[in-house]
């Protein structure tokens, strides 16, 4: 039976501690291994491994982890007969054996130095020649245990992935046969024999071990069987649990998609299908906001310096110098940009868009750029609040996003039992209703119709002929470039730039419009390189450390372990 936990433990070490790429590919083919029990107590390790190469290798690591009261000793790698070098760093040995694109197969040959317990009745092998620290897929991996000489008194058991796999020939020797392994795996595997093989061997207490072995193997059985009868309770009641919050999930849908009709549905009714760029009583940087899904950027940023302008809060000098001229603003965010703008980072009402590059340059100003900054952004949400655009059900909300907690024990035990397709299917159903009770901000009737009239706005502005814009106010035309620009809508940006291009009055540049229009295209495009760049400057520094590599504790009994891998 294979244990949650172990995943669990190894997938959130892969989430939490991310393990870049591997430069080698490779799989372990086949492993076996022999361990010859000595009647002196060592244990004499024989080790095939059959790797199969993509690409460059340099060889393969094994890491052997002793345990408590053991020494690992004289580890030797060949192939073929042929020596290889072989490297110790702490508990890890590199093989060296470069190529590429091989299979190979090497031998590794070790001794287990007081590997055998000798106990007053039989003497115990119980040994982790892996554990869930290894890195590595085993496809076809047997272990052989060898008594000191043919006998048939022997007790055994495999533990984890080594369960049941166990099975001993004529002379005592224990076959584990454990097949495919996956990495993050750990199976110890466990045989005893009479002492009285080992009489060389120091006496680990004058206690017995065989009733200890038989009550693990009772206690094991015991434990599958209730284990498949859970199994096949949870799994008799998956398909109710299942079904009735895919119910539960529909229902909510439904309600979304109810909501949603009816308001489409006043909207309709009062929607007039004519083209004009939206008045909606919102400010242009809260337009922006609402229509942005909460994201104000550098470009919104901008935006909002020309609706300054456009305001005539602020007179534009050049495409580069800018004075106050009214302080009595409507909005709040439009005072903090100002005192942000033309007096923080500027002087005496006076802002340069070199200034920024000024700002910025000096670090200490950093964290007051991005507290302004943060502190504009929160002062348009407050007048998008305040208009009231989103139905006030934010408790309704959390409540639905709680109920996907029910799912939680089910996923949790669906797994336990290895029922993984009902558990995935649990999961989902979790992770869906999450994800309504996020995304079901519902608008109000007044905040859908505003979206619907600049949603159509953006549809019918590409149609635009330069004769029909020339006749739009200069304030309609600069409202129509502004919220493009904040929105960083493509289209509306070159639309704009086009129309100003071709139309009539454009080649008049001392007619007004023409002529703010053509430097409210300059601003834009030299404002938003110098705000992005201040962003850059000012982005805290997110300093970054390594940590080295420490020797592994093996997660086996009494604290042994392994693993394979290469490099």
């Amino acid at each position: 039976m294979k244990k949650l936990s172990i995943s669990i433990v190894a997938l959130l070490a892969y989430i939490l501690f991310p393990i870049h790429a591997l430069a080698v590919k490779y799989d372990i083919e086949k492993t076996d291994i022999h361990a010859y029990l000595g009647p002196d107590g060592n244990v004499q390790v024989e080790e095939i491994h059959t790797y199969a190469f993509e690409g460059d290798f340099n060889g393969i690591t094994r890491t052997l982890i002793a345990k408590e009261g053991t020494q690992i000793q004289d580890v030797k790698a060949t192939e073929n007969g042929t020596a290889l070098d072989v490297e110790q760093e702490d508990n890890l040995y590199k093989v060296y054996r470069s190529g590429a694109d091989e299979t190979v197969t090497i031998h590794l040959t070790y001794t287990i130095k007081d590997g055998v317990e000798v106990y007053s009745d039989m003497a115990q092998f119980y040994w982790p020649f892996f554990d869930q620290n290894n890195e590595s897929d085993y496809s076809n991996l047997d272990i052989y245990i060898h008594p000191p000489k043919p006998t048939g008194d022997v007790e055994f058991i495999g533990y984890d992935s080594a369960w049941d796999s166990g099975q001993a020939d004529n002379d005592g020797v224990v076959h584990f046969a454990m097949g495919h392994v996956s990495a993050g795996q750990q199976g110890d595997v466990r045989a005893a024999y009479d002492s009285a093989l080992f009489s060389g061997a120091p006496s680990a207490g004058d206690t017995s071990i065989r009733e200890d072995i038989l009550a693990d193997k009772e206690k094991k059985e015991a434990e599958i069987a209730a284990f498949q009868k859970d199994k096949d309770m949870f799994n008799r009641i998956a398909p109710f649990v299942i079904g009735g919050f895919v119910f539960y999930l529909l229902i909510l849908m439904m309600g979304r998609n109810l909501y949603k009709r009816r308001i489409k549905s006043e909207n309709e009714r009062q929607f007039v299908d004519a083209f004009f760029v939206p008045k909606t009583g919102l400010s242009m940087p809260a337009t922006i906001q609402y229509m942005n899904n909460g994201v104000l950027d550098t470009r919104a940023l901008t935006a909002a310096l020309l609706d300054l302008v456009r305001n005539g809060y602020v007179k534009e000098k050049d495409d580069e110098k800018f004075i106050v001229v009214n302080r009595q603003t409507d909005h709040m965010h439009e005072q903090m940009l100002i005192a942000w703008l033309f007096d923080m980072v500027g002087k005496n009402g006076t802002f340069r868009l070199s200034d920024l590059e000024t700002y910025t340059k000096n670090q200490s100003n950093h964290e007051s750029y991005r507290n302004n900054f943060m502190q504009w952004q929160q002062s348009v949400k407050q007048e998008v609040e305040a208009k009231g655009l989103y139905e006030k059900r934010n408790n309704r909300r959390i409540a639905v996003g709680f109920s996907s907690l029910i799912m939680l024990p089910f996923t949790i035990l669906f797994g336990v039992y290895e029922l993984y397709g009902w558990m995935i299917a649990a999961f989902i159903l979790a992770i869906s209703v999450i994800v309504i009770a996020i995304s079901d901000k519902r608008k109000t009737a007044e905040g859908a119709y505003i979206k619907e009239q600049w949603e159509r706005f953006e549809m019918k502005f590409a149609d635009l002929t330069p004769t029909e814009w020339s006749e739009w106010l200069d304030d309609d035309q600069k409202r129509a470039f502004i919220y493009g620009l904040g929105r960083n809508n493509q289209a509306i940006q070159k639309k704009n730039k086009s129309l100003l291009e071709h139309a009539p009055q454009y080649e008049q540049l001392n007619h007004d419009s023409g002529a703010n229009m053509l430097l409210f295209l300059m601003i834009a495009s030299s404002a938003h390189m110098h705000f992005d760049q201040a962003e850059v400057a000012a982005a805290p520094d997110i300093s970054t450390t390594s940590s080295s590599g420490t020797p592994r504790v093996g997660g086996g009994i009494g604290g042994g372990g392994g693993g394979s891998g290469a490099f």
